[in-house]
């Protein structure tokens, strides 16, 4: 008994570790997000960053070099991961409502995406990540229209505790708001609400009670998707511009961002694994308090009181409404 018990802790204690380093995967890699647009000076020592600029094109074009590395890269781990991946995939245009909810989660996340990016390149990456971390309740209240949940009083009010973080962190009473701040709230919430219709169509592949898809082949069609739809969409709007010094850097990034994020999600599977949804959901909401942490310590960007209490407060929510989520 006295070795199960140990056994059970170690196990509890390596899940805990495995996750924590996947929020901070998560989080590091906002901040380089953030770095591709905004001139940085890192650890306070190191000129980098600021490669291109926030025009539509260029954010549209990073995320489709994103996207296709990640799935180039799930490609090569599949047969470790979850060797029937491409057997899947193959079969999927036989279930013609799995197929199309998958090409909804994948034209919601390049949305969500493309709203994060932009965000991220118009105020610190702490703020952006506060006002998309909204997302959780904007699921809530969709799952309420598409699936007929009811509304507990935990989750209102836990909603109404994430949006008050959100608007202190956003709306400075020391600061003039100006165009560029409205900019990155205004696709920070939109980055949300696209992101929690993507977790509803997710749902619906994940969970479908007469047939569902594996996780790793879902990531696989939803990251071809994002490429092809970016790649796609590069061809109706204004050129790319980006000075040709800087595409050794924009790949070099994008690479390390991307394996970043990769890392992040197989390590949050095994975190499941190990010690469940309901407390790795708790550690994951930390993304918030993380990524303003990492954009503090690497960018040198500062948050005042009112701001720092308003990422707590998001965070805080995103918690407890992750956690009881998860124990219904």
């Amino acid at each position: 008994m006295a070795q199960s018990k140990k056994a059970s802790a170690t196990t509890t204690a390596f899940g805990t570790i495995v996750v924590l380093i996947s929020a901070v995967g998560l989080a590091a890699q906002n901040v380089v997000s953030r770095v591709f647009f905004v001139p940085s000076t890192l650890f306070g020592h190191i000129d980098f960053g600021g490669f291109i600029t926030s025009a539509p094109s260029n954010v549209v074009m990073l995320l489709a070099i994103r996207m296709a590395m990640m799935a180039i890269l799930l490609s090569v781990l599949t047969p470790w991961l979850y060797p029937r991946t491409f057997d899947d995939v193959k079969r999927l245009p036989q279930s013609p409502k799995l197929l199309s909810a998958a090409v909804s989660s994948a034209i919601c996340l390049f949305l969500g995406l493309t709203c994060l990016y932009t965000s991220l390149s118009k105020v610190p990456a702490g703020i952006a990540i506060a006002a998309f971390f909204i997302y959780p309740a904007i699921t809530i209240l969709l799952s309420r229209i598409f699936f007929g949940q009811r509304l507990r009083p935990y989750q209102l009010t836990l909603m109404v505790i994430i949006s008050i973080g959100v608007a202190l962190t956003n709306f400075n009473s020391t600061t003039a708001v100006d165009s560029s701040s409205l900019i990155g709230l205004a696709t920070g919430l939109s980055a949300g609400l696209f992101f929690g219709l993507y977790g509803i169509f997710a749902e619906r592949c994940l969970k479908a009670k007469s047939s569902m898809l594996h996780p790793v082949p879902f990531s696989l069609v939803t990251f071809i998707g994002v490429s092809v739809l970016a790649s796609s969409s590069l061809l109706f709007i204004p050129p790319i511009s980006v000075s040709p010094v800087a595409w050794p850097l924009i790949f070099s990034t994008t690479l390390f961002s991307a394996s970043l994020t990769l890392i992040a999600y197989i390590l949050n599977n095994f975190g499941i694994r190990y010690i469940g949804a309901a407390l790795t959901a708790l550690i994951s909401a930390s993304a918030p308090a993380l990524t303003a942490l990492f954009a503090w310590w690497i960018l040198q960007e500062s948050l005042n009181l009112q701001q720092s209490v308003g990422i707590i407060l998001v965070t805080l929510g995103v918690a407890s409404l992750s956690l009881k989520m998860k124990q219904h």
